[in-house]
């Protein structure tokens, strides 16, 4: 699996490009960081790899399938896209379990499973708990734990640590690092600050 992203540009309407000529490839198991001061582009950018927004011109591949060009565009809800969002984006009305269990489906052939996921995320004591109930870093990790246990084609994070404290920052590059190596699957991390990715082991850095 891979993603491949070349040309891709997007631009406000009245305004310069706020994305030009974006080229990349991110390699099954691999890990692309995204560096960028607010506003350059990079919450843009994660969306319309996601599908919710369309680039003004650009190819979008997941695993030699076209999701994006010229002539195709594939809606979100098919690209199979695990998306943790900035704001986190739980079900107000779903416990922690639920809304990280939202779109798991119970696959033997993967070590990746709902409990061990929660444990890894330190959630098992809050697992019962609606999101106002629960801390900004609680709700950060219910959003990594759904997107994870969705086996994304793709994983794609938006400031995942902006929230957590130190040891839940660590805990969690774990679960990331293990998880893109066992599904197998390209991830990319978008964050204004390098601090605390030392433990997120082979990655490559680019900055927008």
């Amino acid at each position: 699996m891979s993603l491949f992203i070349s040309n891709l540009s997007f631009k406000r309407p009245n305004e310069e490009n706020l994305l030009n000529n974006i080229n990349f490839e991110v390699a099954n198991g691999e890990l692309l960081i995204i560096q960028g001061e607010s506003g350059c582009g990079k919450t843009t950018l994660l969306n319309i790899i996601s599908g919710l927004m369309h680039p003004d011109k650009g190819l979008i591949k997941i695993n030699n399938i076209v999701l994006n060009s010229s002539e195709d565009f594939v809606p979100s809800e098919k690209r199979g896209i695990g998306y943790v969002f900035q704001d986190y984006a739980l079900f107000p009305h779903l416990t922690a379990i639920e809304n990280a269990c939202y779109a798991y489906k119970d696959k033997k052939m993967h070590s990746l499973d709902d409990l061990s996921v929660i444990r890894s995320l330190n959630l098992e004591k809050h697992k019962d708990k609606y999101p106002y109930e629960l801390s900004g870093g609680q709700q950060q990790r219910v959003a990594i734990a759904r997107a994870v246990l969705m086996y994304p084609k793709l994983l794609i994070m938006d400031e995942p640590f902006s929230g957590l404290d130190k040891e839940n920052i660590l805990e969690t590059q774990h679960l990331i690092k293990d998880s893109i190596k066992i599904l197998n699957i390209p991830a990319i991390i978008v964050t204004h600050s390098l601090e605390y990715l030392e433990d997120l082991g082979n990655k490559e850095i680019i900055r927008i």
